[in-house]
């Protein structure tokens, strides 16, 4: 009957799995549209929403990351798109979202493996197009001083070029002088600081730390935490399966959650949503701290989380996969 019951289980979430929005976390029905537009090369309804976003910096950036996905293999389309006459706001837009374009192109040719399973010509391919971005996103900050987004596509930039950390350092310090509170920023940083990205686990959560004990009420920055503890554990998952040790790695990951740890969590929770009010990154926020509390077995703040979730899961799912964020579902009665 077990086996029965796990293959049914299997199953349903399978059949939930295909009904997810993958790659869309995010409460924004205009830029849904938006990226449906572009990929079918609509290019003009990219513009039009980065237009309307020039003096909200969380929205901007959410809406460039976005578009510069759907945007793959348009980048020379963009560029010339580029004219000498346009204002210089106008020309800021393109050249954000040209560099953005870019930095994703460049991802796409490298693939999302670890780096020892991507060979040289492809590295190469990879820096090629990598460096292509940089031009178009400083530009872009020359043309906008205040806008920090320039800034936040350039963290992506350094991490992928392996830059020195006197880089990275520029980058996060230029991108939170514009914008102190930038959720994408400091989710940049906190990806800068991994141990996979020559960090350390003791950088990434000091960083993380630091950030949940000055984070200002109401804000959804205080979910790098969980974001920390998702970076651990996939990290740690990959160390036990290269030592052949998946029993060990197995015991760790259901210890892994102290009382003291749950504490932290529940602490951080309190200070976002004791005056949380919606923004662009709420749903990544909610997604980061319904998976933390399900590993954590609280699954009253599990289901509470990602009942503002619905059929969009990010953050530490793009890890765990959509059948898990499935499972989870199921497991928690949010299936309605």
């Amino acid at each position: 009957m077990a086996l029965f019951g796990r293959k049914k289980a299997q199953g349903e979430a399978a059949a939930l799995a295909e009904h997810l929005i993958l790659d869309r976390c995010w409460d924004d029905m205009a830029l849904d549209a938006g990226v449906d537009a572009v990929r079918d090369g609509h290019r003009n309804a990219g513009i039009a929403l980065l237009r309307e976003c020039r003096d909200d910096h969380e929205l901007r950036a959410q809406r460039v990351r976005a578009l510069a996905g759907a945007s793959v293999g348009q980048s020379a389309q963009i560029k010339a798109l580029l004219t000498e006459n346009m204002s210089p706001a106008a020309a800021a837009d393109l050249l954000l979202w040209l560099g953005g374009t870019l930095i994703n192109e460049a991802w796409e040719i490298r693939g999302s493996g670890w780096a020892s399973t991507v060979g040289d010509d492809r590295f190469k391919l990879f820096y090629s197009r990598l460096r292509e971005a940089r031009d178009p996103l400083v530009a872009a900050a020359d043309l906008a001083p205040h806008d920090a987004t320039p800034w936040v596509e350039l963290q992506k930039y350094a991490r992928g070029m392996q830059l020195d950390r006197e880089q990275h350092d520029l980058a996060w310090q230029r991108a939170i002088e514009r914008a102190p509170t930038s959720f994408p920023a400091h989710a940049s940083r906190l990806q800068n600081l991994t141990s996979k990205w020559s960090g350390s686990h003791e950088q990434m959560f000091g960083f993380a730390r630091d950030t949940v004990a000055t984070a200002p009420p109401g804000s959804p920055l205080v979910a790098v935490l969980p974001m920390a503890h998702s970076e651990f554990l996939m990290k740690e998952r990959q160390r036990f399966a290269e030592e052949g040790k998946t029993w060990a790695g197995a015991k760790m990951l259901t210890s892994y959650f102290t009382t003291e740890l749950k504490l932290e969590l529940i602490e951080a929770e309190r200070t976002w949503c004791a005056s949380a009010e919606p923004q662009p990154y709420s749903k990544e926020a909610h997604n980061l701290f319904g998976w933390a509390m399900l590993e954590a077995g609280d699954l009253e703040r599990a289901r509470w989380h990602l009942s503002w979730v619905g059929n969009r899961p990010g953050g530490p799912w793009d890890y765990e996969g959509a059948q898990a964020f499935a499972k989870a579902l199921l497991r928690l009665g949010l299936t309605d």
